[in-house]
């Protein structure tokens, strides 16, 4: 296919009906491969537990007023949550021998709301570990909360006891004792509340949601993986079908040879093997190929209106393609025509003409380009009733078809044969092997390549 053209939608649909194999190989390896190794994987269950939590300090008696935590106090909590000092809570709690997994702590939204979620093989530990994190998290935010108190409770004794030690040191009647007891009886106050705020400290946390035990795996989901695998496969396969159909560079239909060589496609023949080695259009008159025969005859004739086409000289690119087998059976419609043909085998290579009509492979045409008589090369053959086909076999191959058939001696042999018959049909090599037909390209009136259908 030509690259530089602009392929409509239904070319797409011809590309992917033509690798229809490519694009559902590859959905059915990737769906395969994605149910079989959900099968193979040990199903994992999640359960979520939520904990309410405040600003630090404002779950005490003396809390002025509840404020919301930012988005940075969220985040901060949540490390809280997941690190060690939870974790170790939880192993501890749970008296376990081993560390527990991990736990994944997220915001719920922009509420003050924080999912605990954990991950296990077992659907009932799921639960119980999601619940012991949840519980762990508020037992040391409570101890962190309850030290800060606590320190400030001792630091607070402190200066009491200072406060009392300068009051005794003073006497009685001395007038700076009315100062240090307003003092201390300032600090008495926060002393006893702080207690009192410790005592009643509870984290500021709450569990709102408990964990429950999941009904279900989350892990594997083969429906789920298998429809993902199937979109996969299907972009995969057809990638795969445009880049083998852009790389592919066989010939399929006559549009496909039309771009490949911008020149109109003359005749569509159906492969068909004759019942004898003779040309289908001498044994069987009646058949489809022969009418694709007679079509391409009318096609030459109607190119030879405006500057004469008489020597017409047939190549293909490979070996196999047919050449040989249209070059014939065009020179037996013609003759069956009417006209008068000649049949030249100039494939100095692999003549076959002489094998087609069971002929002596010589003397023939390079005998006759060595200076023989025509009448000692030609053979005539009779293709329907008593119409005739002279055919020149190839003759003796020699060893430099290439120099032989570049010559001026086959110019003139080729315009004086084009002067005696109507037509002259000349069978030669394949382009892409050797350059004969390149050589021999010159000499003929038009050229006529003959493409095999999937090659």
């Amino acid at each position: 296919m030509d690259p530089q053209a602009e392929m409509t939608l239904r070319d797409y649909a011809r590309v992917v009906l033509r690798r229809k194999w490519v694009v559902i190989a590859a959905v059915m390896l990737t769906t395969t491969i994605s149910v079989v190794s959900s099968a193979a994987q040990t199903p994992v269950y999640s359960s979520s537990s939520e904990v309410l939590v405040q600003p630090r300090g404002q779950d005490g008696l003396f809390a002025d007023s509840i404020v919301n935590l930012n988005d940075r106090a969220i985040q901060t909590e949540i490390q809280v949550i997941e690190g060690q000092a939870v974790r170790q809570r939880v192993q501890d709690n749970l008296q376990l021998e081993v560390k527990p997994p991990g736990v994944h702590a997220t915001a719920v939204g922009s509420t003050d709301v924080i999912s605990l979620t954990l991950r296990s093989t077992n659907a009932t530990n799921a639960a119980t570990l999601a619940n012991a994190y949840a519980n762990a998290y508020i037992e040391v935010r409570r101890e962190q909360s309850v030290g800060e108190l606590l320190a400030a409770t001792t630091e607070v004794q402190t200066a009491i006891d200072k406060l009392q030690a300068d009051l005794d040191a003073l006497a009685d009647e001395d007038p700076r004792r009315n100062s240090l007891l307003a003092q201390l009886g300032n600090f008495n106050t926060t002393l006893d509340q702080l207690r009192v705020d410790a005592a009643l400290r509870t984290g500021g946390a709450t569990i709102i949601r408990e964990a429950q035990v999941s009904e279900g795996p989350v892990e594997p989901t083969p429906a789920r993986t298998a429809a993902l695998a199937f979109v996969v496969g299907l972009l995969l396969g057809l990638g795969a079908a445009f880049l083998l159909d852009y790389l592919d560079d066989k010939i399929r239909s006559e549009d496909d040879l039309q771009r490949a060589t911008n020149r109109p496609v003359l005749a569509v023949v159906p492969i068909d093997v004759p019942p004898n080695n003779l040309p289908i259009a001498m044994t069987e008159p009646d058949h489809d190929a022969v009418e694709a025969y007679r079509g391409l005859r009318t096609n030459l004739q109607f190119l030879g209106l405006d500057s004469p086409l008489k020597v017409v000289q047939l190549t293909s690119s490979l070996p196999g393609e047919g050449k040989t087998t249209t070059a014939v059976n065009l020179a037996v419609v013609l003759a069956q025509a009417g006209h008068s043909v000649a049949l030249v085998d100039a494939d100095l290579r692999r003549p076959r003409v002489h094998q087609v009509f069971a002929l002596p492979q010589t003397p023939g045409f390079t005998d006759l380009l060595l200076g023989a008589e025509a009448k000692e090369t030609v053979n005539y053959v009779e293709v329907d009733g008593g119409t005739v086909l002279n055919v020149f076999t190839s003759g003796r191959v020699p060893s430099n078809p290439s120099e032989m058939l570049s010559g001026q001696r086959i110019r003139k042999l080729l315009a004086q044969m084009g002067d005696h018959y109507d037509y002259v049909i000349v069978d030669s090599a394949p382009v892409l092997p050797v350059s004969d037909s390149v050589a021999l390209a010159g000499a003929v009136d038009g050229l006529f390549v003959v493409a095999h259908a999937g090659r």
